[in-house]
């Protein structure tokens, strides 16, 4: 796998996660308040709601800076400079290498498919089959009981793989040269 794939795929898991961020808050917002602020840099016609009343908006909208506790979702596609992960060792403990991340990997199938809500063609993984393999990726919406993968966790087992393959190669690489010479 290539880094620009990687890239990609963290790209992608970041917006999806994102996504299943906002959505059942936008999807829940059900009252709307008056505007209580005159638009700000003159970017956005009015009205536009800046008190802290939730409201339901049509069409595109961009935050400065937003901080999500707990889940949701959006439907539709998003896009940001970045996408962060809380990932400092202050945080966590229990910490080990993956055993066998090479299995864990071959475990897994990366497959294309068409959304069934859109004809949109894309990529990824079914969540169903990750479960069996690294069942800590997979959440599952209690409410709908679908599954959802969270993409960014599949970083570190990739990750420690293409070192395992590394030092195959590598061994591979000592083998021929020893029989060449």
């Amino acid at each position: 796998m290539n880094t620009s794939l990687i890239t990609r795929s963290i790209i992608f898991a970041g917006a999806f996660a994102l996504c299943a961020t906002l959505a059942p808050n936008l999807a829940s917002a059900q009252t709307w308040t008056a505007p209580t602020l005159t638009p700000p840099g003159g970017n956005v016609s009015e009205p536009i709601n800046a008190s802290s009343s939730s409201q339901t908006k049509v069409g595109g909208l961009s935050l400065g800076s937003l901080n999500v506790t707990g889940n949701a979702s959006a439907v539709g596609s998003m896009s940001a400079a970045s996408f962060l992960y809380s990932s400092d060792r202050s945080l966590k403990e229990n910490i080990q290498t993956f055993a066998n991340p090479l299995a864990t990997v071959l475990g897994l199938r990366g497959v294309s498919f068409t959304w069934k809500k859109g004809g949109q063609k894309d990529f990824g993984v079914i969540a169903q089959e990750v479960e069996k393999v690294i069942p800590e990726a997979v959440h599952i919406n209690v409410g709908t009981g679908l599954k959802s993968v969270e993409y960014g966790n599949l970083v570190g087992v990739l990750i420690e793989a293409i070192k395992a393959q590394q030092v195959e190669i590598d061994a591979l690489k000592a083998r021929v040269d020893s029989l060449t010479k």
